[in-house]
């Protein structure tokens, strides 16, 4: 798995991105990315998490605590569903607490820079939209989590 790791911190010198490599127990090994996007004055972390088989891009965009209403929480889940429909390469998700995030795969075998960057490049494009399309259609108002907000991240 080391080549494979590798072959994307290759990747992402080549993109000109600072990371973090991590410990994580199991069969992965974790990238942290810090990423903004100054546009809309956001700073976040894009996870990587690189295993045999998958390099899986990801990162939480709210937490759950932030929509108490069941009532919203029923129209925000309603809008990740369309969204996910609607947009190419950008799949949201809500973990068992209720955290929204996005997510991507890419295949090892198949894994080429024009791939990565593709899937890579959907996250912050999936944190823009949740954040000036979902959240604003719902008055949520709200900045991604970092690291170190949530558990998740360990």
């Amino acid at each position: 798995m080391s080549e494979i790791l590798d072959i994307v911190t290759t990747y992402l010198k080549s993109m000109k991105l600072s990371y973090e490599i991590k410990p994580v127990e199991g069969k992965i090994q974790r990238i942290i990315v810090p990423y903004s996007v100054p546009e809309e004055k956001l700073k976040y972390d894009v996870i990587i998490d690189v295993s045999k088989h998958f390099v899986r891009f990801w990162t939480l965009v709210m937490r759950h605590d932030l929509i108490q209403s069941k009532k919203k929480q029923v129209t925000l889940y309603r809008k990740l569903l369309e969204a996910n429909e609607q947009l190419a390469e950008v799949k949201y998700f809500i973990t068992e607490k209720g955290d929204v995030g996005i997510v991507g795969h890419e295949g090892v075998k198949i894994l080429t820079i024009d791939g990565f960057r593709e899937e890579f490049g959907a996250i912050p494009y999936g944190v823009v939209y949740f954040i000036t399309t979902i959240a604003k259609n719902l008055n949520l108002s709200l900045k991604p989590p970092s690291h170190d907000d949530l558990s998740i991240y360990s």
